[in-house]
């Protein structure tokens, strides 16, 4: 029989979270209603979500989150849940914290529109997230907390469906610079010798004069072992490809767009992968820049693209999803930080982006990922080796909820120069956990 879920109040928020944790993780349907002699007569499994029960039924008792529609600082009451600290704190209820309130505040980001001070590219920083301080970031909280309800339901309320779902693993590569040196011009190319030159640089030097004399490949053109690797695993990976054209001098160094290889390269690609923009960095500011940059991807690939991924991963909500809706966007895989590995969002499972401001779910729909190469070397500061180790705990513990890991890497991080050296075997240790059993 259908779960039937009693709560004094239908808001916007008790919808979304439910649908979410129900439908799409847990995969039940369910019926909400606010008629309480409705569900006192009602024979099928049920519980509560509420202040107080109505009367002796399972009972979760709701902290008011959700039945508010402002967005202000919250009573982040703490506490023991297992061998993890948690949030939403709730007395006399089937759980020790208010599951509801716990997972629509990571799901809709609800800290990222309080007040905050932001990283060097303004950006919400990684450390000043609750999931970061209780130690929950690593860890898919909402979909593990999920399953925890599950059996809780099933122990005490006795036959329920809940359908099953697969562990999917999807590769998503970003292109900020489609080549190191192929394509970048004389002056470019002239400065770059000049400057290795002074520096003593004799592997770089290398790798320009075999470059330019057509004897090795640009260090750059990883593209052929990404597409054999991900063949080998069955996986279909997203390229998402920076196509600027006068954007941010500092940040936005790609080919120029309308390079005759940059854009063979970007049609090559499509046969064996989704294409996304890759939105620059100067775009982030300005909605008709990235119009601009998405036109061009569309006019090249004669199709709608509706996929994509902030450059930098610069997401400032709502700001930077209402632009990427206003431009046509429909997916977009920006959720995850830059300086921890993790689940931003506290989950593994795609989402459709709640809209705290508006209090309504949008059509677009956020893909979280858990970690990027960057992240792993240049913040982390960590070895090859040590990588693979914190990339395998991130794919079990997605393993363990059945839900979607995504990775982000650069094809430059597969070139195996400079301090890119043994991170190519990091990469091939990853898709090899794509395997389940």
């Amino acid at each position: 029989m259908q779960l039937l879920v009693y709560t004094p109040q239908v808001t916007p928020r008790i919808k979304y979270i439910f649908n979410f944790i129900f439908r799409e993780v847990l995969r039940c349907d369910f019926e909400l209603t606010s008629v309480s002699n409705q569900f006192i007569t009602y024979n099928g499994p049920k519980f509560s979500y509420a202040e107080k029960p109505l009367n002796t039924e399972l009972f979760f008792k709701a902290n008011g989150l959700l039945l508010k529609n402002n967005i202000a600082e919250q009573d982040l009451a703490i506490t023991d849940f297992g061998n993890e600290r948690v949030p939403f704190a709730v007395a006399n209820s089937a759980l020790p914290f208010d599951i509801f309130a716990a997972s629509f505040y990571f799901l809709s980001r609800y800290e990222e529109y309080l007040p905050y001070t932001p990283d060097e590219h303004l950006r919400f920083p990684a450390e000043k997230s609750l999931q970061y301080e209780l130690g929950l970031l690593k860890t898919p909280a909402i979909d593990h907390w999920a399953v925890i309800l599950k059996n809780l339901l099933l122990n005490k309320l006795g036959k329920i469906h809940f359908g099953s779902r697969k562990f999917e693993f999807i590769p998503t590569i970003d292109i900020d610079r489609a080549y190191n040196f192929k394509s970048s011009g004389i002056v470019k190319n002239t400065a770059r010798f000049i400057r290795a030159i002074a520096k003593g640089d004799t592997e770089r030097l290398s790798n320009m004069l075999t470059t330019g004399l057509g004897k090795k490949k640009d260090p750059f053109d990883t593209y052929q072992f990404l597409h054999q690797i991900h063949e080998k695993y069955g996986l279909t990976p997203v390229f998402f490809f920076l196509l600027s054209h006068k954007g941010d001098r500092n940040h936005d160094i790609n080919i120029h767009p309308n390079d005759e290889l940059l854009q063979q390269l970007i049609k090559n690609t499509q046969k064996v992968a989704k294409i996304g923009i890759h939105p620059s960095y100067a775009s982030n500011s300005n909605v008709l820049k990235l119009k601009e940059e998405k036109a061009l991807l569309d006019a090249l690939l004669e199709k709608n693209i509706d996929l994509s991924r902030q450059h930098y991963l610069k997401l400032h909500l709502p700001k930077t999803y209402l632009q990427l809706i206003k431009a046509g966007i429909n997916h977009d895989y920006t959720m995850g930080y830059a300086s921890q590995v993790g689940f931003r969002a506290g989950t593994c499972t795609p989402f459709f982006w709640y809209d705290l401001q508006l209090e309504k779910q949008s059509h677009l729909k956020v893909h979280p990922f858990a970690v990027m190469d960057a992240t792993l070397i240049r913040y982390l500061k960590l070895s090859p080796a040590q990588a693979s180790m914190i990339v395998n705990e991130l794919v079990e513990s997605v393993k363990m909820v059945d839900g979607t890991f995504y990775s982000l890497w650069h094809n430059e991080s597969l070139s195996e120069t400079g301090h890119w050296k043994g991170w190519k075997e990091v990469y091939e240790k990853m898709m090899a956990l794509s395997v389940v059993g």
